[in-house]
């Protein structure tokens, strides 16, 4: 075992002092996707012009070879030409035409930042009116405009439209749902960076449902598919809410002679006018009608049932048939399978496919016939019925059964996000040894995080070594980053710093110093850097890093929060006061911004919580300490180290807080857990036994406390920190000091 060089410098090291009030603070290093990402438990122009007119006559095969969507005599259309909006992707809403179009409050801000910026973002629910806002927006600003529409089944096909787009500029590119473009292994913030640093005269717009976004920004402590966030990062970002203003109702009003929009606005108090008129309440009436024992189509609510969790379990494409007809039996079974009567495959199918009002259904066929996707209202309320983040491990097992190497990325960091440890492990391991070398990525932080940080170095380092020639620069230097982040929690300073470096000048030699993954890669250089020399200059380097962040995302951004992590764990430099006050503000914040239930908001309480003990208010401490607890086992389960450890730290606070007999009885608990859950030779099982015998001591027992210090002694490694106290027990007493150790967690 690797003992880390500066253990006794600052608040990594949770070592309790003797009294209540002199706890040290504790940090926490969670590493989302892509690492290094926050300091939680914590990643010729006149040739040009001159082929211009000779790429317009060459433009109809192009776009057609490309996978673009073409008008008539194969050109690819101007904006003002779509007449058909479910081109771009707006639902129906019955009847032979669409509404018309009802502007919202933010179309004028819409129009504006069309045409100000180079890509555009609208966020906002399912069925919220992104997809009609944002073109109606496009054709009153850029109607001339090209429009380029890629099928994001192929990346081939991504990134021949934005080679097109160039040749036939003035153009739009059209990116509907954008989560669907973000699979492993996309080129798209490279294709996107390139857009907006080009010439004038290409345009961006993009839409995305609030889950999706929220995964990709962090809200949800999701892992997602590396590099693909950075995206984000060069977005401007409008938000569409789903419930309608009162203005906007009042415009809509005007219409009312149309008995679609009447009908909307009658049920205003239940659904958006948009998602009314979507149809997506009554597509979920459908479905759980078919659900029903009186429903006549068993097979088919079983078949749409697949499809929604196919979606929600990271397969973003259409389901190729066969993993529908294997998937679909778990439901049925679940409906009472032949009990049921299911209807025939041809018939299940022909309802499911069936639009409702001559426009949406609840299955979509895809273009070539060999594949669905659901309707994109159904998922999350499907989702949301289930009672549990859980997708049942049958739909895993089969939806990885059928994935290729790239989707099994795509089912890990979901399988991850929803804490089905066993699942995001087979996802990852399979697309490993599918030749995807981003499932290193995904297997390093599973161990990682469980503390195996041997695992997570092992696999690291297998893989780099391994990596073929034509590899990707970006993807080389993203696993080097990781395996820094990963050496240095196994307590190798002096490693982590060597990779950290070697990926921060990479990351600098590719992209400049005002990029994500380089501010990422310098915050990890960084908290390395301070774990081996002086907090102070970590201190100072880390404000300066903010600085660069708040420049290239705003203050609010989640990568700037991981910034201001950065800085208040170097914060105990200007004094325990300082250190407080910056954990505080930062929990007052990620609270606000990130919602409770996230990896860096129970992270910097936790921090907070060990700093208040410190500065002499134990009670609110444990207060704090309490909520840490329930918010990790909120986000990685019960039964994780991560919670266990942060349980153990609460028996300590417990007892220092004067309540021994809790103390006791959390601690019994934590040691069995931890025995279970990491081995009875771990260290943090150690740790608990510890926090055992000492309580234990302490409620009148020290002949039982003397025998737990013993038999520690007896495993621990000689000069391990626990050993010394477990020394100083036997030697002057058990009980003789509440001193505690934790391991490390950088």
């Amino acid at each position: 075992m690797v003992w880390r060089r500066g253990y006794v410098k600052g608040w990594w090291l949770i070592v309790g002092a003797a009294v209540a009030t002199s706890v040290a603070a504790f940090a926490k290093s969670e590493l989302p996707a892509g690492v290094g990402a926050v300091f939680v438990a914590a990643v010729g122009a006149a040739a040009g012009v001159a082929s211009w007119r000779g790429s317009r006559l060459l433009e109809a095969p192009t776009a057609r070879e490309r996978g673009l969507v073409v008008a008539r005599r194969g050109r690819i259309p101007r904006v003002r030409d779509i007449d058909d909006l479910s081109v771009v992707r707006v639902h129906g809403a019955g009847g032979d035409a669409f509404p018309a179009f009802i502007p919202r409050d933010k179309s004028g801000e819409i129009e504006a930042a069309l045409a100000s910026h180079r890509f555009v973002l609208l966020v906002g629910d399912s069925t919220a009116g992104k997809s009609r806002a944002a073109f109606e927006a496009l054709r009153e600003t850029y109607p001339s405009h090209r429009l380029l529409i890629p099928d994001p089944e192929s990346g081939a096909n991504l990134a021949a439209a934005f080679e097109t787009a160039e040749s036939v500029r003035p153009s739009v590119i059209w990116l509907d749902d954008l989560e669907r473009y973000l699979t492993s292994g996309s080129t798209l913030p490279h294709l996107i960076r390139n857009v907006i640093m080009g010439r004038p005269g290409v345009l961006v717009v993009a839409t995305i449902r609030a889950h999706e976004r929220a995964r990709f920004r962090g809200i949800e402590a999701s892992p997602v598919p590396e590099g693909t966030a950075a995206v984000f990062g060069l977005a401007h970002e409008i938000r569409l809410d789903r419930r309608w203003s009162t203005a906007e109702l009042r415009r809509a009003s005007e219409h009312k002679a149309d008995e679609r929009i009447a009908r909307a606005i009658e049920s205003s108090g239940t659904y958006g006018i948009a998602e009314y008129l979507a149809a997506g309440p009554w597509l979920l009436a459908t479905w759980r009608d078919a659900r029903s024992p009186e429903g006549n189509h068993s097979r088919g609510a079983a078949l749409v049932a697949a499809a929604a969790d196919a979606f929600c379990a990271g397969w973003t494409t259409h389901v190729p048939v066969p993993v529908l007809r294997d998937l679909h039996e778990h439901h049925l079974l679940d409906l009472g399978g032949a009990r049921a009567h299911p209807e025939p495959w041809e018939s299940a199918l022909a309802w499911a496919t069936k639009p409702i009002f001559a426009t949406s259904s609840l299955l979509l066929p895809h273009h070539d016939g060999t594949g669905y996707r659901v309707f994109d209202y159904l998922p999350e309320v499907i989702d949301a019925e289930r009672g549990t983040q859980e997708i049942p491990q049958p739909v895993w097992d089969t939806l990885i059964a059928h994935a290729d190497a790239a989707t099994c990325i795509d089912l890990g960091w979901t399988a991850r996000r929803r804490t089905q440890w066993d699942a995001a492990t087979s996802a990852f391991r399979k697309a490993l040894d599918g030749g995807a070398l981003m499932g290193a990525s995904g297997l390093a932080e599973i161990s990682g995080n469980a503390a195996r940080y041997s695992e997570a170095v092992d696999v690291l380092t297998t893989v780099l070594r391994s990596a073929p020639p034509d590899t990707a620069p970006d993807d080389l230097l993203e696993l080097t980053l990781q395996l820094a982040w990963w050496t240095g929690q196994s307590g190798d300073l002096d490693r982590a710093v060597s990779l950290a470096s070697e990926a921060y000048e990479g990351f600098l030699e590719l992209h400049g110093g005002i990029h994500p993954a380089t501010i990422r890669a310098r915050r990890n250089l960084i908290r390395w850097t301070g774990h081996i020399g002086s907090a102070a200059d970590a201190l100072a380097m880390a404000r300066e890093l903010l600085d660069a962040g708040q420049t290239l995302w705003g203050p609010e951004h989640p990568e700037v929060l991981g910034l201001r992590f950065e800085v208040a764990g170097w914060a105990e430099a200007d004094g325990p006061q300082a250190a407080e006050r910056a954990w505080r503000e930062l929990d007052d914040d990620a609270s606000r911004l990130l919602g409770d239930r996230h990896a860096l908001t129970n992270d910097a309480r936790w921090n907070l919580a060990g700093w208040v003990t410190r500065n002499g208010d134990p009670e609110t401490g444990l207060r704090l300490q309490k909520a840490v607890v329930e918010g990790a086992a909120a986000l990685y389960g019960a039964d994780h180290p991560r919670t266990l450890t942060r349980t153990v730290q609460l028996a300590a606070m417990l007892g220092h807080a004067g309540r021994a007999d809790e103390a006791l009885i959390t601690a019994t608990a934590a040691r069995e857990d931890c025995a279970r859950v990491v081995g009875q030779n771990h260290e943090l099982t150690h740790c608990a036994a510890y926090q055992l015998a000492l309580w234990t001591a302490l409620s009148g027992d020290p002949g039982t406390a003397r025998a737990i210090f013993t038999r520690l002694l007896s495993v621990l490694p000689d000069g391990h920190p626990l050993a010394g106290l477990c020394t100083r027990q036997t030697a002057e007493g058990p009980g003789s000091t509440t001193a505690y150790y934790l391991p490390p967690d950088w």
